[in-house]
């Protein structure tokens, strides 16, 4: 039996979608017995499921994307939350107790649970003080099992503005964390497809 570990959310149809977006659809182009081999067509977009965001997600400039960037050795941290808001200095705290540092950081929110609800878009936010935190470990990589980041009473994409234009990209619709420990190995790849602003990718993890 493999040891690693599923962290992608099944795209189905019937999957509720982030408020303002429109449905996954799936249509049978050619048949198996009438073609004499099957041909779907998707329409979705690349934020439907565990996907991660780019810096032209918000800004005018695309970047190269190198794979690299996504795979590695990775913490994993469960952070305490508030009020809906999750705790920039015990999220510190639990990381500089880590015997190992890596730049890829998975924060499990238990929020997958709920997914498929309208429960799961209930936001949960972040302390602006997260972003110097990030940079002050250098971490390239953050992802969690929730549809979007948002500090609290922010406008115009603040959170991910300045996490995205600064190196920091987001992994968003993350499952299954809860079977991770704090050390892990993670594999997330982008699609390569020119000119999009995210990618849908399929995340796997094994725990060190």
């Amino acid at each position: 039996m493999s040891d690693w570990i599923d962290l992608t959310v099944l795209i189905k149809k019937t999957n509720l979608t982030f408020p303002g977006d429109e449905k996954f659809e799936i249509t049978k182009v050619k048949s198996l017995s009438e073609d004499g081999y099957n041909l779907n067509q998707l329409y979705l977009n690349m934020h439907l499921g565990t996907h991660i965001d780019f810096k032209n997600h918000v800004s005018v400039k695309e970047e190269e994307i190198d794979f690299n960037d996504f795979l590695g050795k990775a913490n994993v941290i469960r952070p305490k939350i508030i009020d809906m808001i999750v705790s920039t200095d015990d999220l510190r705290n639990k990381y500089e107790e880590l015997l190992y540092k890596e730049r890829i950081l998975i924060l499990d929110l238990h929020n997958a649970q709920k997914f498929n609800t309208k429960a799961y878009f209930e936001p949960l936010y972040f302390e602006p003080s997260i972003y110097a935190f990030l940079r002050e470990y250098n971490i390239s990589l953050l992802g969690a099992d929730i549809p979007t980041f948002m500090y609290k009473n922010e406008n115009d994409l603040k959170m991910h503005r300045e996490c995205l234009k600064n190196g920091i990209r987001l992994i968003e619709n993350l499952t299954n964390l809860h079977q991770l420990t704090s050390h892990i190995y993670f594999l997330g790849l982008p699609l390569s497809i020119e000119g999009i602003e995210a990618s849908l990718i399929r995340a796997v993890a094994k725990n060190i």
